[in-house]
């Protein structure tokens, strides 16, 4: 069964969508490997109903990658770090927390607007369905 997404679990993946500097010209080029990315759920969290002591994510819930990609040529859409974030687009069919289907370890989530990205839960005594 599906885990409940709280603040601090990740959004995590490898992000392959990155343009990088050239090195003989500088111009921007694919990057040659996939970049790690790792974005804890800050925001956008329902603070009125807490797993552990922790606010439950819900859908639109989301994070900035820790550390950002560094390296990006100017031309990448997610050269700013504030860019590089991670969110949750599909929760929990049947429990809703505000309003908002509850974010699980089964959600859909993006990454640098790349999607697939993988939820990471901590909690392991609360199943949702």
């Amino acid at each position: 069964m599906a885990q409940p997404l709280v603040m601090g679990d990740k959004i995590q993946g490898q992000c392959a969508i990155h343009q990088v500097p050239n090195p003989a010209s500088g111009a921007p080029q694919p990057s040659p490997a996939p970049m790690p990315f790792s974005a804890p759920l800050l925001q956008g969290l329902e603070q009125t109903v807490t797993i552990g002591g922790k606010a439950v994510a819900v859908v639109g819930a989301s994070g900035f990658n820790t550390p950002p990609h560094v390296g990006l040529h100017p031309s990448d859409p997610y050269m700013v770090p504030t860019t590089q974030q991670g969110q949750v687009l599909s929760g929990s069919p049947t429990v809703t927390a505000g309003g908002k289907p509850i974010a699980t370890s089964s959600s859909q989530v993006s990454m640098c607007a790349q999607v697939p990205g993988q939820p990471v839960a901590t909690v392991s005594d609360v199943t949702v369905a």
